[in-house]
């Protein structure tokens, strides 16, 4: 869909603003925590609603934390004939920061855990092209290796994009 085009004299209806200049958020309003669990989470706030047929560009932001040797991975999904394409930047399984991989809504994406207690940050960058279906982008995490430590994923994370096509 080719992105709308204002003239002189048009009126701003409130679906124009909400759909093509307002951000879409989903912030992260408690912290979340698992164990034990390295099947991905569908995160309930970190997600929103996108039409079918359009193009968005999204950024999340997420603070977590991790125990060393459960560590985190995380991924993002999409609805039914979409793909996302995206970029992480923080630490990787290894501990370095890493940043210039593109990943696909297919991958898990694999961080170092610093202790359950010590807060890590990363962020992700990307583009999210739908196809006939309108769904969510939705953030998804888990542990990487089962460990009964606790893995939190924090309050304020949150997940933005905007439609540009």
């Amino acid at each position: 869909m080719p992105v709308k085009v204002w003239n002189v004299g048009d009126v701003l209806a409130a679906n124009d603003v909400n759909v093509w200049l307002a951000p879409i958020v989903g912030v992260k309003s408690a912290d979340q925590v698992t164990s034990s669990h390295t099947t991905l989470i569908n995160d309930a706030d970190m997600r929103f609603a996108v039409a079918a047929n359009s193009l968005y560009e999204f950024h999340a932001y997420v603070r977590f934390a991790s125990p060393t040797g459960g560590d985190w991975k995380s991924s993002f999904t999409v609805p039914a004939g979409a793909s996302a394409h995206f970029q992480r930047l923080g630490r990787d399984i290894s501990g370095n920061f890493a940043g210039d991989s593109e990943w696909l809504d297919t991958d898990s994406v694999t961080s170092q855990g610093r202790g359950a207690g010590t807060p890590t940050n990363a962020q992700f960058m990307g583009v999210l092209i739908t196809g006939g279906t309108a769904g969510n982008l939705i953030f998804q995490w888990a542990q990487q290796t089962s460990n009964a430590g606790n893995t939190t994923l924090y309050a304020n994370s949150y997940l933005t994009g905007r439609r540009i096509g």
